[in-house]
């Protein structure tokens, strides 16, 4: 968790109005400020996780109808997802790539979904 923290005070720093919401296993996580102001507007609860830390979420299947809630009360946000540590965004040369050395005999269903749920985060990023 302190890495979530430390890179998300770092994104604090470079842009304090916007809410980052960070992919947490199988949930997205927003932290501290953010997670006040986004359970304020949208209704989700928050969790005491220690000190200086508070946080809410929701299932990483559910990203469409929470984006759209916050996107509903002008809030300004940023996903933050495995696949795009630092906010970076892969190239599409670069998901060629992955997709060329995937090893079907050796991928299970979850890797697969993974990575398809990150190309498309990916490029959702790039819309916004």
């Amino acid at each position: 968790m302190s890495k979530l923290i430390k890179q998300y005070d770092e994104l604090k720093r470079k842009n304090a109005n916007k809410i980052y919401i960070f992919e947490v296993g199988i949930f997205y996580n927003i932290f501290n400020e953010d997670a006040k102001i986004v359970s304020n507007a949208i209704g989700l609860k928050l969790t005491d996780l220690g000190p200086n830390i508070i946080k809410c979420g929701f299932p990483i299947a559910k990203l469409d109808k929470y984006t759209t809630l916050l996107k509903n009360k002008n809030l300004q946000f940023e996903v933050i997802t495995k696949a795009s540590p630092q906010n970076q965004i892969v190239s599409n040369e670069q998901i060629v790539k992955k997709l060329l050395n995937i090893d079907l005999n050796n991928t299970t269903c979850k890797e697969a979904f993974d990575f398809i749920y990150n190309i498309q985060q990916n490029f959702k990023n790039i819309q916004q």
